[in-house]
């Protein structure tokens, strides 16, 4: 468990105990895992902050989908963040985790499901004296966590790209088939179901809380504003990679035929040459007794040249057309 209180005056940041909250003057972020035992006799007893069973289910579902509610007395957001590994995944395979913040009074609480997510850097950053540029308020803290959330969801086109990068030059080396297409299939899957199941719904959610809280701070709308827009490039980014996916299998195609064309057009002029040669060495290749010809004395050599001036013909053709 993490108790943070934000000082209106210095704009920074600094932890507390938990017997420090009756008399400490600001807002207070607590964030803590879900497995925790005492964080919500905590905010019962020092907030006076009462959460209705049905969304303490919700708190311990780690498959929850984006979600916003609101009650009387406080608000809660469900947002689903990258976990700790998929920061630096390269897989097109999205793994996230949801956190659940709830606002209340000078209170923001969030709260982990499970270990995969956590705001250690931001914290530790904030700690070292780093000065707040928001309204203390939890609304105003809560943008900024959301804010740092979707920079993350945007450091995934890097992996996207390099990925794609990857598959590509691989399609388009011409000595070297392309043997990877389970991934690439999975890759195609996975993107779908990130729009659909993850970043769609995440945005729903957002729009959600934003209109509920039409009294916002002009800075922290702007804010609000910015992670939206935000989440809203996360979204193209993603469907730019399932369109980028889907031309590399169009492109690898485009190849493969250009490379068969080539071959065809190599095959069919050996063709086009051997053909009348053919048909000179099957004419003389019947078992006639009398045929003009089969006496000469220089017969043979007269065959060979003219069969040599019908290649050298047929391939003058070839180049005045500009087939070779």
């Amino acid at each position: 468990m993490h108790i943070t209180l934000f000082d209106a005056h210095t704009q920074q940041a600094r932890l507390i105990h938990p017997e420090d909250i009756k008399s400490a003057q600001g807002m207070i972020w607590v964030d803590v895992l879900s497995t925790d035992t005492q964080w919500q006799a905590l905010v019962e007893q020092e907030f006076g902050l009462i959460i209705e069973e049905q969304h303490l289910l919700d708190i311990q579902n780690t498959n929850h989908p984006p979600f916003h509610d609101d009650t009387d007395s406080y608000e809660m957001l469900i947002f689903r963040a990258l976990s700790t590994q998929a920061r630096q995944a390269t897989s097109f395979l999205v793994d996230s985790a949801p956190i659940v913040f709830i606002t209340h009074d000078h209170l923001l609480l969030s709260i982990h499901p499970t270990a995969k997510t956590n705001f250690d850097d931001l914290r530790s950053r904030w700690l070292r004296g780093s000065r707040i540029r928001a309204p203390l308020i939890p609304d105003g803290i809560l943008c900024l966590l959301l804010s740092w959330l979707t920079d993350q969801y945007l450091s995934l086109r890097v992996s996207f790209a390099e990925q794609l990068e990857h598959w590509q030059t691989q399609m388009l080396q011409s000595t070297v088939g392309f043997t990877d297409w389970a991934n690439l299939l999975k890759a195609s899957s996975h993107l779908r179901q990130y729009r659909v199941g993850l970043i769609e719904p995440q945005e729903s959610a957002l729009d959600e809380w934003r209109d509920e809280r039409m009294d916002l701070d002009a800075m922290i709308t702007t804010r609000l504003s910015d992670a939206q827009e935000h989440f809203s490039r996360v979204n193209r980014d993603a469907e730019i990679c399932q369109n980028d996916l889907e031309n590399l299998v169009q492109i690898y195609f485009s190849a493969t035929n250009q490379r068969m064309n080539n071959i065809m057009r190599v095959l069919t002029i050996a063709s086009v040459i051997f053909l009348p040669l053919n048909l000179i060495a099957g004419i003389y290749g019947m078992n006639f007794e009398h045929m003009p010809g089969l006496g000469a004395s220089h017969g043979f050599e007269l065959v060979i040249l003219g069969m040599l001036i019908i290649v050298l013909f047929i391939l003058a053709i070839f180049r005045w057309k500009k087939w070779v």
